[in-house]
């Protein structure tokens, strides 16, 4: 009886566990980590305010002939172009633990120009106006990028690389007598030069993740080109050299707005 009564205690057991197992949650398996929010391609749009000098300089003596034989001159002034500036960037960042990097390229109209006349600029020749101007058309640049995150939605970063850019200088002078010239009066003189220069940039700016897939900046950039020096255009006189150099650099402050792809 005893034998009995102590195996139907054991079946009670055994069939309870069972129940109590079965009805306990199963262990939900582990799953992947999320791949770094700032892994991967993204395109965007920009818009910003552009400024620089274009200053002139004066590489070659004007008080001789053929122009200003004897007497002195004004020195030329100063060029700050300036004005709006907008388009659009390509990009890919790559992020690990809290540090991105990456790459981009961007292409941006480019409206900056300035222009600045001094008269008369031979003195003691009578009338003469001598004109300068300087225009910039767009903006290329293809950076690399690197920055820390210092909160998992806020990126600091510095950028630098290749800079492409088309500028137009150009200087004049007008005259009704033989303010430009020694000879020929009422002479125009005009040189010119447009150039598609290539130089460097250097930079940095505050990114922000505001939305999944969603980012926005504040950028800074300073732009530096070589030199150009207009040549003369349709020249009264074949021996007409250039007398005047232009100095080429920007900084741009812009906002940006990108959608990153998913990596």
């Amino acid at each position: 009886m005893r034998k009995t009564l102590l195996a139907s205690v054991s079946a009670v057991v055994l069939s309870s566990s069972a129940v109590m197992a079965a009805d306990m949650p199963t262990k939900a398996r582990s799953l992947p980590a999320p791949p770094p929010a700032w892994t991967g391609f993204y395109v965007g749009l920009n818009a910003g305010y552009a400024w620089g000098n274009s200053d002139p300089t004066q590489i070659r003596a004007v008080t001789g002939a053929p122009l200003f034989m004897t007497g002195t001159t004004q020195g030329p002034p100063g060029l700050s172009p300036r004005g709006f500036i907008g388009g659009g960037q390509l990009g890919y960042n790559w992020q690990t633990g809290q540090w991105v990097f990456g790459a981009e390229v961007d292409f941006s109209g480019l409206d900056a120009k300035a222009d600045a006349s001094v008269s008369p600029f031979f003195i003691g020749k009578g009338l003469n106006t001598f004109t300068w101007s300087s225009r910039y058309d767009w903006l290329f640049t293809a950076r690399l990028r690197g920055g820390f995150l210092v909160a998992p939605n806020w990126l600091l970063y510095v950028t630098g690389g290749l800079a492409v850019t088309r500028v137009r200088d150009s200087v004049s002078c007008t005259s009704a007598a033989f303010g430009c010239i020694d000879f020929s009066p009422g002479t125009s003189l005009q040189w010119s030069d447009t150039s598609t220069l290539t130089g460097g940039t250097i930079g940095g700016g505050v990114e922000a993740m505001f939305a999944p897939n969603w980012t926005a900046r504040v950028e800074y950039l300073y732009v530096k080109f070589k030199d150009t020096t207009p040549s003369p255009v349709n020249p009264p006189i074949p021996t007409l050299p250039p007398f005047f150099s232009f100095h080429h650099d920007l900084n741009v402050v812009r906002f940006a707005i990108n959608y990153k792809f998913n990596p």
